[in-house]
């Protein structure tokens, strides 16, 4: 048994398709017939990607749930920091972490970074609030990224209050415990310098 295929056509978005016209075959009296085509090799390809895109949906799923986890601990972190209770903003942070501030040296391991947040929290005009953008998981589920933006207020030399705004990267990264921490922090003003 042979069959006829027509040719391929395209639509106006480069989509194509192939025109089946018939089976040749042996259909009472000669000529053409029309025969049941089999779908087996599509059923399969479909199967097969619904399968992937199943597997990617429930990764996808998975991560929900941490991207939750970081943006909780994130905001808790930055609601006791700016009332006051440095213990409270470090439980976010490993013996390991690091800030990289602008304009000045990093700041390498919690108890480093406890000292600048105490002097900052000590600020009588001290205020610091966040906004969180974008939090991405890694497909491994052990790392992350957080972007966000803040607004920091100091006191002057005069006393005068400082506001300052600019944006925040964070990396994250996930314990055995399934708690996620802090790894390293940098950012940078939106403000023209002084």
């Amino acid at each position: 048994m042979s069959y006829r295929l027509g040719q391929v056509r395209f639509n106006d978005y480069g989509v194509g398709h192939v025109c089946v016209a018939g089976f040749r075959g042996s259909a009472p009296g000669g000529g053409h017939s029309m025969r049941r085509f089999h779908f087996l090799p599509v059923f399969v390809v479909v199967v097969t990607l619904a399968g992937i895109f199943g597997c990617e949906q429930a990764v996808v799923d998975a991560h929900t749930g941490d991207e939750q986890a970081i943006r909780t601990a994130e905001i808790e972190a930055a609601r006791a920091f700016n009332a006051g209770d440095i213990d409270g903003y470090m439980a976010a942070y490993p013996q390991h972490s690091s800030w990289l501030p602008p304009n000045a040296p990093m700041v390498r391991g919690a108890k480093a970074i406890r000292e600048l947040a105490t002097q900052l929290a000590a600020n009588p005009g001290f205020e610091f609030h966040v906004q969180l953008d974008t939090v991405e998981v890694a497909s491994s589920g052990d790392l992350a990224y957080l972007v966000g933006f803040y607004q920091l207020t100091l006191n002057d030399a005069n006393g005068n209050p400082v506001t300052d705004h600019g944006k925040f990267v964070e990396v994250w990264k996930k314990h055995p415990d399934n708690t996620w921490n802090h790894e390293l922090a940098i950012w940078n003003s939106d403000d023209p310098p002084f």
